[in-house]
């Protein structure tokens, strides 16, 4: 995750970060790891990821 606020299109425009490029690439985590705005939490012990879909006819 991260955190993004008002001011973080300025802190990036004044960091010389281009957003649109980040987004582009599909590479928000490399962005916000430039700006310092990560959050980083460590393992969790969860498993959220997985999706399961059923489809009947």
């Amino acid at each position: 995750g991260a955190i993004a606020d008002g001011q973080s299109m300025t802190k990036a425009i004044s960091m010389k970060l281009s957003p649109e490029e980040y987004l582009n690439n599909n590479d928000s985590y490399s962005f916000f790891e430039k700006m310092g705005d990560l959050i980083i939490t460590g393992p969790t012990g969860t498993n959220v990821n997985d999706l399961s879909i059923i489809l009947v006819r």
